[in-house]
């Protein structure tokens, strides 16, 4: 805060008046200057050249401003256009002929050969699958029969251990009270 403060008693009003006038002076020197825009000066080529003759790049054709109506590159469509007509009379004809001839039947066939091979691998891989699911059943019931005769020996070996605490724990008592 005291930063600040120091900084505020520094600001003298001079400085804001010189900053005030100097804003001023900029403003007026721009907007009220007596500029006024004249005609460019005509220099050595300054006359434009319109060809004539032979030397016309663009002939008028009477299209709009003087100029053909028709793209440039529209010679480029025409070759284009042609192709997707082709190939529009070659799917008619593929989807009008019967389902052995043309494309329609090749890819059909194609089709169907492949599904055959991936119905074919999957089966087999189906057929791994299950072995080794029941490999792994077995295995995992064969741990937990060693799992559960594990435990019981433990549960049993426990309860011994229980049993002969408790007993040494009432000898103990009984010695107590007894001394």
């Amino acid at each position: 805060m005291s930063k600040v403060i120091a900084w505020v008693k520094n600001i003298r009003p001079i400085k804001i008046l010189t900053v005030l006038c100097i804003g001023v002076l900029l403003i007026v020197t721009q907007a009220c200057g007596s500029v006024t825009a004249e005609e460019p000066k005509a220099g050595a080529n300054s006359e434009i050249a319109v060809p004539k003759g032979d030397k016309v790049l663009n002939p008028y054709e009477g299209g709009m401003n003087n100029f053909s109506d028709t793209d440039p590159r529209s010679n480029e469509a025409k070759p284009k256009a042609e192709a997707l007509k082709q190939n529009a009379e070659q799917n008619l004809i593929d989807k009008t002929s019967s389902v052995g001839e043309g494309t329609l039947g090749k890819n059909l066939q194609q089709s169907a050969e492949g599904a055959k091979d991936k119905i074919g691998n999957s089966s087999g891989d189906f057929a791994k699958g299950v072995e080794r699911g029941i490999e792994n059943i077995k295995d995992n019931t064969k741990n937990a029969v060693d799992d559960l005769t594990k435990g019981a020996q433990r549960a049993a070996d426990d309860a011994k251990t229980n049993v002969q605490r408790t007993a040494q724990d009432a000898g103990d008592a009984i010695n107590r009270t007894v001394n």
